[in-house]
């Protein structure tokens, strides 16, 4: 018998008509990524029961609770399909290399067949139902630049047969931090150092219900909440005075190879006072943590992501 091997192992994706159903015909989709951590938990109920004996009765099972994280590059292709996951479809323009995907806020997410493979068992845990419940990623230095994704789903099954005989393979074109860059009210910061956003979509896992046999058996989306930080030199006040002020902004990241571009706007967006301090004798930083919102902006959601790639469509994944 061989030892499964993560190099040799995939991550499948698939899009579930209703949720927590697998498609019947469903178009998967090998993703690059750099772990996948979903697991199940269920709990084991201790009896109280009394017979006369001391040892214990045999423990009743509980509610099921299908979680974990996935981390993926941050690249020109992938990314789209954990767009689509967050925001839904989106609206995409262009009749060629390059197409424009915009993505921005909707009342509902699609739900997600994820398939954790182990071929070299072979072994294929496939999870139903799965939402995304928080994202997030941080650029700037040296390191790789990846996405991290909390989920939430439903229920897991585990077959010797994969849950699509084929999977398209997702070609890995990753952005890099040196082609990121960063704007605040519309003009460029060259003084930050590090950036990074979160999203949580507020997700309720609390949906057992009888007879559901301990799945959840829907994920509802809560408010979206949007934030972040800039680290940035401490060269001036306007950051600084934005804050003081409670100063309505916007932030743009953006991330550029060639023709090809990702993009989060986030068009109203409020600081958070802070103070920079003095750690050190070397050069002073400030941290100013942000959040993103909605009230009047021309763009219609708090956050847009636009992804523009050679890639035709996302709608009809």
């Amino acid at each position: 018998m061989s030892r499964a091997r993560g190099y040799k192992s995939h991550l499948a994706l698939a899009y579930e008509a209703d949720y927590g159903q697998p498609p019947a015909s469903p178009a998967g989709y090998n993703m690059p990524m750099n772990q996948s951590k979903l697991a199940i938990k269920q709990t084991l109920i201790d009896s109280a029961t009394i017979r006369s004996r001391r040892d214990q009765v045999q423990p009743a099972t509980g509610n099921t609770d299908v979680s974990g994280s996935i981390v993926v590059p941050i690249d020109q292709i992938g990314f789209g399909f954990w767009l689509r996951a967050m925001f839904g479809n989106p609206v995409t323009t262009g009749s060629g290399d390059p197409y424009t995907h915009i993505f921005k806020v909707t009342e509902s997410q699609p739900s997600l067949v994820l398939e954790q493979q182990y071929p070299d068992v072979p072994a294929y845990e496939m999870f139903n139902g799965c939402k995304i419940n928080k994202f997030s990623f941080t650029y700037g230095g040296d390191n790789e630049l990846t996405a991290n994704f909390d989920i939430l789903g439903a229920k897991r099954t585990v077959d010797a047969a994969p849950l699509a005989s084929t999977l398209s393979n997702i070609p890995v074109l990753k952005f890099n931090n040196f082609q990121g860059s960063i704007e605040e009210g519309g003009s460029p910061l060259a003084i930050v150092t590090e950036a990074s956003l979160n999203a949580d979509f507020g997700l309720d896992g609390n949906t057992y219900t009888i007879g559901s046999g301990g799945y959840r058996t829907s994920l509802p989306e809560g408010l979206l909440q949007i934030s972040g930080n800039i680290k940035a030199f401490f060269e001036d006040t306007v950051l600084l005075s934005n804050a003081v002020n409670n100063t309505a902004s916007s932030l743009k990241f953006k991330f550029v190879s060639g023709t090809h571009s990702l993009e989060f706007f986030m068009e109203e967006v409020i600081f958070q006072q802070t103070s920079p301090g003095i750690e050190s004798e070397k050069g002073i930083f400030i941290t100013l943590p942000f959040k993103a919102f909605y009230n009047n902006g021309s763009g219609g959601s708090a956050i847009v992501a636009t992804l523009v790639n050679n890639y035709a469509s996302y709608a009809t994944a």
